[in-house]
């Protein structure tokens, strides 16, 4: 599966996917997700009952028309200063820690959160994992609402324009994007998709080196 993502990717754009030549290098658990990730994506995007890219874009419009713009996530963090942008998660399970939070309402934690001090909740909504939905994510965005409401993030493995414009359509703000798992001229290519729909991504690093392909590939 990582092999299909990286089609069409040169060996300088994976060169961090795969340890940096490194022969003795081994999948992350990361990446092992990302690919599942991939494949039931594959499947998912086949089936006729999938809405279509073009959809979910005027699902997405439709969204803010009704409940508001998307917020600028560098924004967010410099309107914090001097103190820091403070960023909570919500997720139902972990690969590590088993069942975490299955039963939770999604909104009424985040209202917590947001009551706290968050300024950003970052929502899984990786299923087979994390047990997260969509659905938890577009209840956080509208149980939080108010007058000052924080910025939502997808917290997912994103490995195409499809999901992004799933988390568009409904309601975040904007999307992780995870150095360790995307070859640089897909990470520049999702970067560009995000800030065409108003979402400022947060990119993810792991270690110097992947900052390094991250700032190359436009990150901010």
């Amino acid at each position: 599966a990582l092999n299909e993502l990286n089609q069409g990717a040169s060996d300088h754009d994976c060169r961090h996917i795969f340890g940096y030549n490194n022969l003795d290098h081994s999948l992350s658990k990361l990446q092992e997700i990302t690919a599942t990730v991939f494949l039931d994506y594959e499947n998912y995007e086949k089936s006729l009952d999938s809405p279509s890219t073009d959809e979910l874009l005027q699902k997405a419009s439709d969204f803010c028309n009704t409940h508001g713009p998307r917020f600028n996530l560098q924004r967010v963090i410099s309107d914090a200063a001097p103190r820091m942008a403070l960023a909570a998660e919500f997720k139902r399970a972990s690969p590590s820690k088993g069942d975490i939070a299955t039963n939770l309402s999604a909104g009424q934690q985040a209202v917590i959160y947001l009551k706290a001090g968050a300024d950003i909740i970052s929502v899984l909504t990786e299923k087979r994992w994390f047990k997260g939905s969509l659905q938890d994510l577009t209840q956080v965005r509208l149980e939080t609402a108010s007058a000052v409401r924080p910025a939502v993030l997808r917290k997912d493995f994103i490995i195409s324009q499809y999901m992004i414009a799933e988390a568009a359509a409904a309601g975040a703000d904007t999307v992780l994007l995870i150095v360790a798992v995307l070859p640089e001229t897909l990470l520049r290519n999702l970067i560009d998709f995000s800030r065409s729909l108003d979402m400022e991504p947060l990119v993810e690093v792991h270690a110097d080196t992947e900052l390094d392909v991250a700032l190359a590939a436009g990150a901010r």
